[in-house]
């Protein structure tokens, strides 16, 4: 099914025009807003947790982290028709040396994630995040003739540098906190 339709409009003989249709926002727009939303909302609270008063151990709370996903993926394996193929087969079942090696990332990645947030803050760790990705493509596109920087990539990427030095330059600052006078 396509998503985005491409028709000819005929005040123009080669401008293409795009309509989006409802499907498209609801199944793409609306669940990646919310993801969003669910991702800065968790940042905050992660990140609240972590410096507020004398802070909590990022190592802690990395591994508290660590034991609710093994909590949410064995009800994930239970219900699943990949859980059944583990039961039968195995949880070890083709596995080789090479295996061990996402998993070894993803865990420094999430321990480094909780001492980025900790010590740096989310902004940060989202900007830095932003700025792997666009340097990735960048460098993707140097060694792969196929691959090329998009107007899009472009695009963000100046966005991503002007709202990393808007928060540079322009850092928030606290209200002052005002002594209520008593009458």
């Amino acid at each position: 099914t396509n998503y985005l339709s491409n028709t000819k409009t005929d005040d123009s003989n080669d401008t293409a025009k795009f309509s989006i249709s409802s499907r498209h926002v609801s199944h793409g727009v609306l669940p990646i807003m919310l993801a969003s939303f669910l991702s800065g909302l968790a940042g905050a609270i992660t990140q609240k947790s972590l410096q507020s008063g004398e802070g909590r151990n990022a190592l802690m709370f990395t591994m508290e982290l660590c034991v609710a996903s093994i909590l949410i993926l064995l009800v994930s394996f239970a219900t699943s028709e990949d859980g059944k193929q583990i039961q039968k087969r195995g949880f070890f079942d083709q596995w080789t040396f090479l295996t061990l090696v996402p998993i070894l990332t993803n865990s420094a990645g999430g321990i480094l994630v909780g001492l980025v947030i900790k010590y740096a803050g989310t902004i940060r760790k989202g900007f830095a995040l932003i700025f792997g990705i666009l340097i990735s493509g960048i460098v993707q596109s140097l060694f792969d003739e196929d691959k090329s920087l998009s107007k899009e990539d472009m695009s963000g990427g100046v966005l991503a540098a002007l709202s990393l030095w808007m928060h540079a330059s322009f850092p928030y600052v606290a209200a002052p906190k005002t002594k209520a006078k008593a009458e």
